[in-house]
C-alpha cells in the first residue's frame, strides 16, 4: 500500500479555501480516509471508495452529503514525501490540491 500516513495540501474555489488533512490508512487490506479542514466547522458526511493503486498514483471515488448525495473522483499521485491531485466535481470542474506533502 503507498501513501500511509498524514498529509495536507491546500485547497483554493469560491466555496472552500484552505488546507485540508487527509489520514490515509490501512484498514484490514484497504485504504481507509479520514479527512479534516481546519477552516470547517463541521465536514459534511463522505465516503471513499473503489480505491485503486496504480504506481504511485491512488484514484478512487467518494460520495459527499452536500446538496443530495453528490460523487467526486478524486486522484492523487505520490513522489516521496510530496504530492500532485485533484478532486473533480460535478457541474464544478476539477479542483487543484496544491503543496501537497506528508505531515506525519
Amino acid at each position: 500500500m503507498i501513501g500511509l500516513g498524514k498529509w495536507t495540501g491546500d485547497i483554493e474555489t469560491s466555496i472552500i479555501s484552505g488546507n485540508a488533512i487527509v489520514e490515509i490508512t490501512d484498514k484490514n487490506g484497504e485504504y481507509d480516509f479520514s479527512v479534516t479542514v481546519p477552516s470547517l466547522k463541521k465536514l459534511p458526511n463522505f465516503r471513499v471508495y473503489d480505491i485503486k493503486e496504480n504506481g504511485n498514483q491512488l484514484s478512487g471515488k467518494a460520495e459527499i452529503d452536500l446538496m443530495g448525495k453528490m460523487k467526486v473522483d478524486v486522484c492523487v499521485e505520490i513522489h516521496g514525501d510530496t504530492f500532485t491531485g485533484y478532486i473533480k466535481v460535478p457541474f464544478f470542474g476539477k479542483i487543484e490540491i496544491k503543496n501537497g506533502r506528508k505531515i506525519g
